[in-house]
């Protein structure tokens, strides 16, 4: 949240009279990140410990015992949906991005911002992809994990901490 904070900050600081046949674009990508930011904000205060029943406790406590980056996928998951639409509006301009002839500093900030939002660790994702579809159908079905939640109190709240 801070680097999105860094780079809106960024984005408003560079004069846009030096970027004046960019204009358009810079100021595209600008209120996009600011956009993004005041949603991620917007998702965090969402944030809380899920009311789950103890079947759901005890079904999670299996599977984050034997694979604990399970609950991290989720709560990824719950978070970027919350994001949307603006990850993806983003995520569409900064790929448009890559098509265009841009001042050198607008392809930075495009590139800077690409790789500071979208790099992912793909552990999490390999952690649920190794559960069995009817697991994977059982995690994605505790509709209380689809809004953002605080993860590592509902890992203590889950493994009984």
């Amino acid at each position: 949240m801070k680097v999105l904070k860094l780079i809106s900050l960024f984005a408003v600081m560079i004069t846009p009279e030096v970027f004046s046949s960019d204009n358009f674009y810079f100021e595209q990508l600008n209120n996009s990140i600011s956009k993004y930011s005041r949603k991620i904000n917007h998702c965090d205060l969402k944030k809380k410990v899920p009311n789950l029943s103890k079947s759901q406790i005890s079904l999670l406590k299996h599977m984050i015992e034997e694979k604990p980056l399970i609950l991290a996928y989720l709560s990824e998951r719950s978070f970027n949906n919350c994001l949307q639409p603006e990850r993806g509006e983003l995520a569409e301009l900064l790929a448009s991005y890559d098509y265009l002839k841009l001042p050198m500093q607008t392809k930075k900030l495009a590139e800077s911002t690409k790789k500071m939002i979208f790099e992912k660790n793909y552990e999490t994702d390999r952690a649920y992809l190794s559960l069995t579809p009817d697991e994977q159908k059982e995690i994605l079905s505790i509709t209380k994990l689809e809004q953002p939640f605080s993860e590592f109190e509902t890992y203590e709240k889950i493994m009984g901490m």
